[in-house]
């Protein structure tokens, strides 16, 4: 049922036309006689705005249904290829761009490498030359763009989408939206990576019908987007979610952060990778050392030699699963979500170290809660981000 709300008939217009819209993207073949029953619109007020959203491109007929008594109704549906958004994740060393239509189906998707030492204004300017050139080559007019969704790894003020601070990325203070001056007509958004990671898990993945969860990414750095009570959940200033700076071990090494032994200090891939380094060189026995130059070991190497059964690398991986372990029973003890989803770069080695985790987490927190939580990999995984970023623009289509 359609909530009451008072207010202009714009208004109205809009937060009607966005329920329609929304119930024929989930129902993907609908009435507009099931519309108007679900809405507690008139059938009048639904055929105007489908034959709104018909003439403006958004939907589409489909086909008919069953009959209930008369003529066999009209199916509605999303009409694919018809307006689309894209996502970007920004991160050290690339930017991946993901062009989806209004469905959410995947049209392109692009990775640029960056240096850890690209300036700012340089990796804005490459990523309005390859939205535009992405655009050119798919032939999609800006008027059929609902807009661009740029998710980094930082805090990011949720009011303006100013990225107030990103340390990976050498950004302080900055707005994306105003530097990019051939997009200044497409609506931006600009979201924490975690978050838009827990919004790709939430519309096509893992938690579409959870109300409370956590979305985990690890990677260079560790964060979360978090969801209660089916929302974003941001915390004050905007910066919930930090989980990369739980203090897992008091005698850990400091943290960029000013503190000692925080779990992106001793489970990022990042850190994982820097550890295997320092072990090596100091002469533990691993086919790790037959790589001849030391500073070349990533976790991809590691997960690879681990999996043909080096114990090194291995137990590399499971200390860096029991810091996570830690730091989810503290996640479970004061959230209690019913799902807690770890991405990014984890999935490349989950099946190693899930056990392991979920073993340390029940042994650390309470029964009650951990007895009601599900910790798993996702399915989405690296692309989870950029996914996220694009999904923006339409959720805000749909009223979401």
């Amino acid at each position: 049922m359609v909530r009451k709300r008072t207010g202009n008939n714009q208004f109205l217009k809009k937060f009607n036309q966005a329920v329609i819209l929304d119930l024929i993207r989930r129902e993907k073949g609908i009435s507009k006689a099931e519309l108007a029953e679900i809405t507690g619109l008139s059938p009048t007020a639904v055929g105007v705005i489908t034959a709104s959203l018909l003439e403006e491109g958004y939907i589409h007929e489909t086909g008919t249904g069953e009959s209930k008594g008369g003529r066999r109704p009209v199916l509605l549906e999303l009409k694919p290829r018809s307006f689309y958004a894209i996502g970007v994740d920004m991160d050290v060393a690339y930017m991946n761009m993901m062009l989806i239509d209004i469905t959410g189906e995947v049209i392109c998707e692009r990775t640029m490498h960056l240096s850890e030492s690209t300036a700012f204004e340089k990796a804005v300017g490459r990523l309005e030359d390859a939205i535009l050139d992405m655009l050119d080559e798919k032939v999609i007019d800006l008027g059929r763009l609902l807009g661009i969704g740029i998710s980094v790894p930082g805090l990011v003020n949720s009011e303006t989408g100013e990225v107030v601070l990103a340390p990976n990325l050498q950004w302080e203070n900055i707005d994306v939206k105003s530097h990019l001056i051939r997009l200044k007509h497409v609506p931006v958004y600009v979201e924490n990576e975690a978050m838009a990671s827990a919004i790709c898990e939430n519309w096509i993945g893992l938690c579409q019908d959870v109300g409370n969860f956590v979305c985990i990414n690890i990677k260079s750095g560790i964060g979360a987007g978090i969801f209660t009570n089916g929302k974003l959940y941001r915390g004050a200033g905007g910066s919930a979610g930090e989980v990369g700076h739980i203090v897992v071990d008091e005698n850990g090494p400091k943290c960029g952060c000013g503190n000692y032994g925080c779990l992106e200090t001793l489970a990022s891939t990042t850190r994982i990778a820097d550890k295997a380094k320092r072990l090596v060189r100091q002469g533990i026995v691993s086919s790790l050392n037959e790589i001849k130059d030391v500073d070349a070991i990533t976790i991809d190497r590691i997960v690879e030699v681990a999996r043909g059964g080096d114990e090194a690398a291995k137990n590399i991986l499971m200390e860096s699963a029991r810091y996570i372990g830690i730091a989810i029973s503290s996640i479970i003890n004061t959230l209690n979500p019913s799902k807690i989803v770890l991405g990014k770069e984890f999935i490349k080695y989950a099946d190693l170290v899930m056990e392991h985790i979920k073993g340390v987490a029940a042994c650390k927190s309470l029964a009650f809660p951990t007895a009601n939580v599900e910790i798993t990999a996702s399915n989405i995984g690296e692309k989870a981000s950029a996914l996220g970023a694009a999904i923006i623009p339409l959720k805000v289509l749909f009223g979401k």
